[in-house]
């Protein structure tokens, strides 16, 4: 049976999120299809990733992803290719709530995302009223803006050895509303290419997500359940566990073994 039990609307997580009454877990949409999106949010999922940094998705997909994923009760999450104001300023203004932000290594970058991410007085977010993510100009100019400002969110992700040690300076930064740990790219910059659950890289996910919590700023991850585990247990909310590919894949796999097995009974 069914849970009849209304689910929460994207507003709702991401309010829920920024009052620390809430851990967004969320699933990465690799294949770029507007099904997948709404059908994870529809599952219960609560933020999809939309990437842009490795993939394909341009701003239309972007757009696309975003309204599909709210529909389904999912807050839209576009890791963009760098800091530059097309990337930000766009992406915020086709539907992104989230935006992650690569290879943030120091506080000036942190503070290049905000002037493209955030109206004044926080920013030089270009003046607009039409877009979606302004809710097309159908509410009070100044009322969208502070609007944006407060509910859209800017996150710098942490992926080397530099980033770390400029890791209060990042965080000092008003706009940016926490940071996500690469640890991917992390375990090359700490001398560990690929060991993406080296005790190094280990260390460094607790350090980054406690020092994060520490200021009250949001921290998050993507990762392989050891390390999810490690940033969950020192407070981490912003958690990316699996992508609709790896899913497939590992399922068309066991499908496949099963039929060249005859589907015998274990």
């Amino acid at each position: 049976m069914m849970n009849s039990d209304p689910t929460p609307s994207a507003d709702e997580k991401i309010m829920e999120w920024e009052a620390g009454e809430r851990r967004l877990i969320g699933v990465q949409a690799l294949t770029r299809s507007t099904v997948v999106c709404e059908m994870a949010g529809q599952l219960g999922v609560d933020a999809v990733w939309i990437e842009v940094e490795h993939g394909a998705a341009g701003f239309e997909t972007i757009e696309a992803m975003s309204v599909a994923s709210i529909a389904g009760g999912a807050v839209p999450v576009a890791r963009v290719p760098d800091h530059h104001r097309h990337h930000v300023l766009r992406s915020l203004e086709v539907g992104a709530r989230i935006v992650v932000v690569p290879m943030v290594n120091d506080a000036a970058i942190a503070r290049e995302v905000v002037r493209w991410g955030k109206f004044d007085p926080l920013g030089e977010r270009g003046f607009n009223t039409g877009s979606r993510g302004l809710r097309y100009g159908l509410h009070d100019v100044a009322a969208s803006h502070e609007w944006a400002n407060a509910h859209t969110h800017l996150i710098a992700q942490i992926e080397t050895r530099e980033a770390m040690q400029n890791l209060d300076a990042i965080l000092a930064v008003d706009g940016i509303s926490g940071v996500l740990v690469g640890p991917g790219d992390l375990s090359a910059s700490l001398g560990v290419p690929r060991q993406r659950e080296h005790q190094l890289v280990q260390e460094a996910v607790r350090t980054i997500v406690r020092r994060t919590k520490g200021t009250g700023k949001k921290a998050g991850i993507l990762a392989s359940p050891p390390l999810l585990k490690i940033a969950m247990e020192e407070g981490a909310d912003l958690l990316f566990c699996s992508s609709d590919v790896n899913v497939v894949a590992q399922g068309w796999r066991n499908m496949l073994a099963q039929a060249r097995d005859g589907f015998r009974s274990a």
